[in-house]
């Protein structure tokens, strides 16, 4: 057991530095060796010498030498932040057609799979609403035959009136379901609807298969 839990602290302890690793590199470059510079060339075409890094010097590209002027790192030049954004995103976007068309091949497929899950629901609100109509033919011969107590001035019975009181509550309870049924298929009409543009867009940009 303690090797176990020695297992679980060490794993954790990795993970927690990786990730402070990883933030360590997003706040800004490390630190420099001792004795040595950034050099990289600005835009005025210069050879610039410094000890703090400037953004520029990111953009265009850098090297990091030390106190006798020796190469210790280069590091290419960095996108600039709308550049790389536009990249990030375009990056995203490949990821999501890939998770999109191991779904969905066509956007006939995606309007099959939306259409298929619709009707189940529309099932369901079939079924809830025949539910309805009997409960409602239930409700009417109670509530007449606590009218026909009513008008022989005698006092409708209590089993008479529970009954009333449950067909009403379960009737609320069907429009309820009904009411969420319709929700979902709303809901998933909404989901589908950017998935079937997008395959729709993909497949507009495929080449077609030329024919012999």
């Amino acid at each position: 057991m303690y090797k176990k839990m020695s297992t679980r602290f060490f794993l954790s302890l990795a993970l927690t530095s990786l990730s402070l690793l990883a933030t360590a590199k997003e706040d800004g470059p490390a630190p420099l060796p001792s004795g040595a510079m950034y050099r990289y060339t600005n835009d005025a075409g210069r050879p610039v010498m410094t000890s703090i890094l400037p953004k520029e010097a990111i953009y265009l590209g850098y090297e990091i030498i030390d106190s006798s002027g020796r190469l210790l790192e280069k590091h290419e030049k960095a996108l600039p932040e709308a550049e790389r954004e536009a990249a990030n995103e375009r990056r995203r976007q490949l990821e999501q057609d890939h998770a999109i068309r191991k779904l969905y091949a066509t956007p006939d497929d995606a309007l099959r799979a939306r259409d298929r899950q619709i009707d189940a629901i529309k099932l369901k609100i079939s079924y809830a609403k025949n539910n309805i109509s009997q409960l409602n033919q239930r409700m009417s011969t109670e509530v007449s035959s606590a009218a026909t107590f009513e008008q022989a001035g005698q006092t409708v019975p209590d089993t008479n009136q529970a009954a009333i009181a449950q067909l009403a509550r379960q009737t609320k309870e069907q429009e309820k379901q009904i009411a969420a049924f319709e929700q979902d298929v709303e809901k998933l009409t909404t989901q589908f609807e950017p998935i079937i543009r997008r395959l729709s867009e993909l497949s507009q940009t495929q080449p077609s298969a030329s024919t012999p």
